[in-house]
C-alpha cells in the first residue's frame, strides 16, 4: 500500500487532476444510465417484447407410455393439431369404370385371371414419380405417401393419366423405436378420435383416392379394438383397404369382414430382392398366384430397374391369358370374403382370409 501511495504522491498535480474529473464523469454516466433505466425500462421491454414473433400450441393429451417420434419435417400442421379438412373422393377418370368399392363383392367368379401391380411409396421423389406416372400402364395403382410434398398435384397427374391411386397409411409398428411411421401414424397408443383426426388427414392428402394401404402397421393391424374404429371410418369413406404381404396376426381381413369394407391383401412384395433375376421370379411367382386364386396383387417400388421391368413385362402378359387390372375390376369381379354357408367352387379357389 505503501508504495502505491509513493507512486500517486510523484504523479504531476495536472495528472491527478485529469483522473478525478475522469472517475466523476464515469460517476455521473453511472448515475444517467441508472435514472434513464429506472423510469423508461418497463416500456423499452414492453416494446420489444412486440417485436418478438410468438406462437401458442394446445398441448391436447399427455401420454405416460411412449409415442411415436417426430421426425418427419413435412407434416406442417401437426405440432399444432391442425384439423383437417374432410375427405371427400373425386370422380374417377372417365376411361375407367365407375365402380363403388363399397358395393358387396360379387359371389361370382366371372372366369379371368388378373393381376394388379401397384406402385408404393410415391410422391417423395419427383423423378421416380414423374417416370411412375409417365411409363407404366394406365391400369397399374400408384399409392403416395401422405407426408409427399405436392400430394395433391401428384395425385391429380396421376388421374389425369387414368391411373388408380391410393394413399398410404402409416400405422404403428411392433418395433416402432426403430422404425418411425411419422407423426401422423395410427397408434394403439392413441385414443379413437386422435387416430380417427389422422386418419382424416391423410384421406385428405389422398383425395381422388380409391383407397388406402397399410405403410408398416405391424402392431397396430394386430389390433382389433382399434381397427374397428379405422375400418369403420374407412367404410363411411368409400375405400378400398389393400394390406401388405406378411403381417403375422393381423386381424385386417376379420374385422373388414365383419364391417363390410372392401378389402384385399397384396400376394408379395415384387422387388424384395432387388436383382434383375429375383425380380422377374417374383412376378413369374405373381402369374402362378393369379392362376391358382383368380387374382394376385403385387406390390413394388419405384426403383428403376423395378420399372424398367415391369414395364417390359406387361406388354406380354395378355398373351399370357392373364389381364393387368386395376383394383376396382378385380374387387368388382371376384368374390373376397368366404361364404360359409354354401361355398361355391371358384369360392373356394379364393385366398383364404388369415385369422387374427
Amino acid at each position: 500500500m505503501k508504495r502505491w501511495t509513493a507512486i500517486w504522491s510523484s504523479f504531476p498535480a495536472a495528472h491527478k487532476k485529469r483522473c478525478y474529473q475522469g472517475l466523476a464523469g464515469y460517476g455521473l454516466l453511472v448515475l444517467m444510465t441508472s435514472t434513464w433505466i429506472s423510469v423508461r425500462a418497463h416500456d423499452t421491454v414492453k416494446n420489444w417484447q412486440s417485436r418478438i414473433p410468438s406462437a401458442t400450441a394446445e398441448v391436447k393429451n399427455v401420454y405416460l407410455t411412449p409415442q411415436i417420434a417426430d421426425t418427419t419435417p413435412k407434416d406442417k400442421d401437426a405440432a399444432n393439431h391442425t384439423s383437417a379438412p374432410e375427405y371427400s373422393p373425386a370422380a374417377n377418370p372417365a376411361s375407367n369404370p365407375v365402380v363403388s368399392p363399397s358395393a358387396a363383392p360379387p359371389v361370382f367368379d366371372d372366369g379371368k385371371i388378373y393381376v394388379s401391380i401397384i406402385i408404393s411409396g410415391l410422391g417423395m421423389s419427383s423423378l421416380a414419380t414423374q417416370r411412375s406416372v409417365d411409363d407404366l400402364p394406365s391400369q397399374v395403382a400408384l399409392a403416395f405417401s401422405p407426408y409427399a410434398d405436392d400430394i395433391h398435384t401428384w395425385i391429380k397427374k396421376a388421374l389425369s393419366e387414368h391411373h388408380e391411386t391410393l394413399v398410404l397409411l402409416p400405422m404403428e409398428p411392433a418395433a416402432y423405436l426403430q422404425n418411425d411411421p411419422g407423426p401422423r401414424a395410427l397408434s394403439s397408443l392413441l385414443s379413437d378420435e386422435d387416430n380417427n383426426e389422422n386418419l382424416k388427414w391423410m384421406l385428405a392428402q389422398g383425395e381422388g383416392s380409391v383407397g388406402v394401404m397399410n405403410l408398416m402397421g405391424t402392431r397396430f393391424l394386430t389390433d382389433q379394438k382399434k381397427l374397428t374404429s379405422t375400418f369403420t371410418t374407412l367404410r363411411k369413406n368409400d375405400s378400398i383397404f389393400i394390406e401388405t404381404p406378411g403381417i403375422e396376426r393381423s386381424a385386417a381381413a376379420d374385422v373388414a369382414a365383419k364391417l363390410g369394407l372392401p378389402y384385399m391383401e397384396a400376394n408379395l412384395q415384387i422387388d424384395a430382392s432387388t436383382s434383375d433375376k429375383d425380380i422377374r421370379a417374383q412376378l413369374d411367382a405373381l402369374e402362378q398366384d393369379a392362376r391358382k386364386h383368380g387374382y394376385a396383387i403385387g406390390i413394388a417400388q419405384p426403383y428403376p430397374l423395378t420399372l424398367n421391368i415391369i414395364k417390359s413385362w406387361a406388354e406380354g402378359l395378355k398373351d399370357r391369358g392373364i389381364i393387368l387390372a386395376p383394383l376396382r375390376t378385380v374387387w368388382k369381379n371376384k368374390p373376397h370374403y368366404e361364404d360359409t354357408s354354401a361355398p361355391s367352387q371358384s369360392q373356394l379357389q379364393q385366398p383364404q382370409l388369415k385369422q387374427p
